[in-house]
């Protein structure tokens, strides 16, 4: 379709140009040759004419065309080449600037178009290129250009001469990039080669369609002994050298290498000399950039020497675990002697050390221990037996010892077998004790001679423990009476004849405070102040006929301690005997003291009843409503003060048998608190006032309600009590760690600090002798530390003589005792 409209155009073209010649013929032959026979001839010349004019004009018209086709390719391949394309016209000048030249030479357009070649090329190159212009010759040659910044390329230049119009293409191309590819191709080709050829292994190239082998390194006639010409020209060599026995694992793990799976082998190969020779192979397949496979590259190691080297190591390997295992053996032993050594020397029951070495000796050494120790009549004695876990039925011993075990005892020589290692007990070249008999089996290795030693350490330090049990408890016999003396609670203490200290046993020197060291060999005068006048004092009996002890004060480095002593005489001195009872003394004071004070508390409150009951009794005195109900309010009040004092008197002696039952509930402080101080502010001086400071977020407490109700009132009793200039009296509550803790702080006497740490003993009234007007029985604050502590909690204070006193207890709060109910009520449950 596009071929025929040329040629429809070009005979459009010749039959307007014959058309024009006919016209031009019939113009001519109507009005200028007047239509004469000549002119009728001449229509053919006409006819000729018009056709050559118009061929010429078809002709011309391609030509135009096919310059214009031409020059515009050429603007195409200017814009579009990476080249510099210059234009130079017959006389040298530059006519024409590509983009590529501008990139190249670093001019643009309107610098170099007018300017002669030579400025760029420099003179001879130009002269070169104006002379192939004029013979119309092509020209290549390679030269050093320069660009606008002065950088040096090598170039290709090369000149294409056009005759019409006369000028010349010429296309420069830097080629100095393209050679130096081209030297380090050829260097990283060297480089290859030398690698491969040098490399102590063999490498190879196959085509990845067919496998077939392209290229293997000469590396392989040292390998195999074959050339690499002969590896190439026989396909099948390969297969032929792989070991029999490898050789089908090695052709389908070799064929199944793909793009994704590389080969990694090692087997043997049959070299050329007979030699068995291992390799390790490794192959991967060669990608192209589109990740298509295109060859196949690889390498055989020969690993032979490795190999030798890792079944040697292996062999080193093998031989370093018989000798760990053999050390480890040797230190289990020695670990066992060690602690067998320890084990007998933390005890003198030697039968429970000794069944405990046995035990050891089965966990790692024998799977039986057995020992048999000679009895004073000549027999065996089955001291100790210990089995395994689970212990072994086949080598368990006989019930009764054997006669190889009495053997062993005779002779005084160990007997070895991989079975049994029996060994006699001797110490210190003393006839043998008795025998150690191991049984060997399955958790312990057969017995060798090296075992002996270790089992002939263990035997004698058994024997060593039995003897010194059996020494120890002779010692002990011979010295009951001097043990007895050392650990007796009571002091005694020896003086002779001439008055010196002969025995002074632990608790003398407790109770007087004068050393062992200080006491003996001194005269007794020395050692006891006026031991003279405390002497005659002291009753003397003898062992048949014992006296009752004196009870006599004695004055000690301590201070001065009350004592009940009494004596022994015999033939060499006298023995005496002598008790502390300090504390007997001091409680009887307090006894005596608090039944003095109870008796005046209780006859106060008695006398006034009997008084208020004889007056109201009286019918010669008459009383009228309101001094009847006074007396009987007095009645009614110093009964209730009588019932409280009993009744602490009661509890008190409760506390000290552990007869007070207390329960556990959670009640609110706060409220108790409350109630308490109203209570208290009813029978509270007017000069006393109260001031209650509850902490926001106090939690219940956990305890038994009644008791701690007790101690509070108890408590603030005592500072209205102890307050007898009046003052204020802070009751606090806050909540502290899991517990709730209770505050009475007062403005009165304030208690000394060295009476302080006595406060909470039973019978202690810190006003003994009344003499600021405060009675008491004493056990108040005895009975609050106890109920506190039983309800697990804690009571203490803070004071300062004249200043006041600030009595704090702290109980648990439900945070700390959760489940107390619950735990109290299954305690109840199950007791009913």
């Amino acid at each position: 379709m596009h071929n025929s409209d040329p040629t429809r155009s070009r005979l459009l073209l010749l039959a307007v140009a014959v058309a024009t010649a006919a016209v031009g013929w019939l113009l001519n032959y109507l009005f200028v040759a007047d239509q004469s026979r000549a002119g009728l001839v001449a229509l053919p010349v006409w006819l000729v004419a018009g056709a050559a004019v118009g061929w010429l004009a078809i002709r011309w018209r391609e030509r135009s065309r096919d310059q214009r086709l031409a020059e515009s390719r050429l603007d195409a391949i200017e814009a579009a080449s990476a080249d510099a394309i210059l234009r130079v016209d017959a006389d040298g000048v530059v006519s024409g600037w590509s983009a590529g030249a501008e990139a190249l030479y670093g001019y643009e357009a309107d610098e170099i178009i007018g300017r002669p070649l030579a400025d760029l090329f420099g003179d001879d190159e130009s002269d070169r290129v104006a002379e192939a212009v004029r013979e119309g010759e092509r020209l290549d040659e390679v030269s050093e250009q320069r660009s606008r910044d002065g950088d040096v390329f090598t170039a290709a230049v090369t000149t294409i001469p056009s005759a019409d119009p006369p000028e010349a293409i010429v296309v420069v191309r830097d080629v100095g990039e393209a050679g130096r590819l081209r030297r380090d191709l050829r260097n990283a080709e060297a480089v290859d080669r030398s690698l491969r050829e040098h490399l102590p292994l063999v490498t190879y190239v196959q085509s990845f369609d067919d496998r077939k082998t392209t290229f293997v390194s000469p590396q392989i006639d040292r390998l195999v002994g074959y050339t690499a010409d002969e590896w190439l020209a026989d396909p099948g060599l390969f297969a032929r050298l792989v070991h029999p026995d490898d050789r089908d694992e090695v052709l389908a793990e070799r064929d199944a290498v793909d793009a994704a799976k590389p080969v990694r082998l090692s087997y043997r190969m049959l070299a050329r000399d007979g030699r068995v020779v291992w390799v390790r192979e490794e192959a991967v397949a060669v990608l192209d950039a589109s990740g298509r496979p295109l060859s196949i590259q690889g390498y055989l190691l020969d690993v032979g020497e490795r190999r030798a080297a890792e079944e040697q190591a292996k062999e080193l390997r093998t031989a370093e675990a018989v000798t760990a295992e053999e050390a480890r053996d040797r230190q289990r032993k020695i670990e066992f002697v060690a602690e067998a050594a320890s084990v007998l020397a933390s005890s003198l029951d030697v039968s429970s050390t000794v069944g405990e070495v046995a035990v050891l000796a089965t966990r790692a050494l024998a799977e039986w221990c057995v020992v048999d120790v000679l009895a004073d009549d000549g027999g065996l004695t089955r001291y100790a037996v210990a089995g395994g876990d689970p212990p072994s039925a086949a080598t368990e011993p006989a019930p009764e010892p054997d006669p190889a075990v009495r053997e062993v005892i005779l002779n005084r020589r160990p007997e070895l077998s991989a079975t049994h290692m029996r060994l006699p007990l001797s110490s210190g070249g003393r006839r043998a004790l008795g025998a150690l008999t191991l049984v060997a089996g399955e958790r312990a290795a057969p017995y060798e001679s090296t075992d002996l030693p270790w089992g002939r350490a263990v035997a004698g330090m058994i024997a060593v423990a039995i003897d010194n049990s059996r020494l120890h408890e002779e010692v002990e016999a011979r010295s009951d009476a001097n043990q007895v003396l050392t650990h007796v609670g009571e002091g005694v203490f020896l003086v002779n004849r001439a008055g010196v200290v002969q025995l002074w046993n632990p608790a003398s020197a407790a109770i007087t405070g004068v050393s062992a060291e200080a006491a003996v060999g001194t005269p007794a005068s020395d050692v006891i102040p006026d031991w003279h006048e405390l002497s005659d004092r002291v009753p003397l009996g003898t062992a048949d006929e014992p006296v009752r002890p004196s009870t006599l004060p004695l004055d000690t480095v301590q201070g001065e301690r009350w004592i009940s002593i009494s004596g022994v005489e015999f033939f060499a001195g006298t023995v005496y005997a002598l008790r502390d009872i300090t504390e007997e003394h001091r409680l009887d004071e307090l006894k005596a003291e608090f039944i003095a004070t109870a008796s005046h508390e209780l006859r106060t409150p008695l006398a006034a009843v009997y008084g208020a009951a004889q007056t109201l009794s009286r019918h010669d005195f008459a009383l009228d409503e309101a001094g009847r109900a006074r007396f009987i309010s007095l009645i009614v009040d110093e009964s209730d003060r009588l019932a409280t004092i009993v009744n602490q008197i009661l509890l008190a002696n409760q506390l000290e048998v552990g007869r007070v039952d207390l329960e556990t509930e959670p009640f609110d402080g706060a409220d108790m608190v409350e109630r308490v101080v109203e209570s208290a502010k009813t029978h509270a001086p007017s000069d006393i006032t109260f001031d209650v400071r509850v902490a926001d977020g106090v939690p219940p407490v956990a305890a038994d309600k009644d008791r701690a109700r007790q101690v509070l009132v108890n408590l603030v009793e005592n500072a209205v009590k102890y307050s007898p200039g009046g003052g204020t009296i802070q009751v606090g509550l806050e909540a502290a760690d899991r517990s709730v803790l209770f505050s009475v702080v007062d403005e009165g006497m304030g208690i000394p600090s060295h009476e302080q740490a006595r406060i909470f003993e039973k019978f202690y009234r810190l006003d003994p002798n009344l003499t600021s007007g405060i009675g008491g029985t004493g056990l108040g604050l005895y009975i609050c530390s106890e109920l506190v502590e039983r309800m697990g909690g804690s009571i203490w204070l803070e004071s300062e003589e004249g200043k006041g006193s600030a009595f704090h207890f702290q109980l648990p709060s439900t945070t700390a005792r959760p489940t107390a109910r619950l735990k109290l009520a299954e305690s109840e449950q199950a007791a009913g």
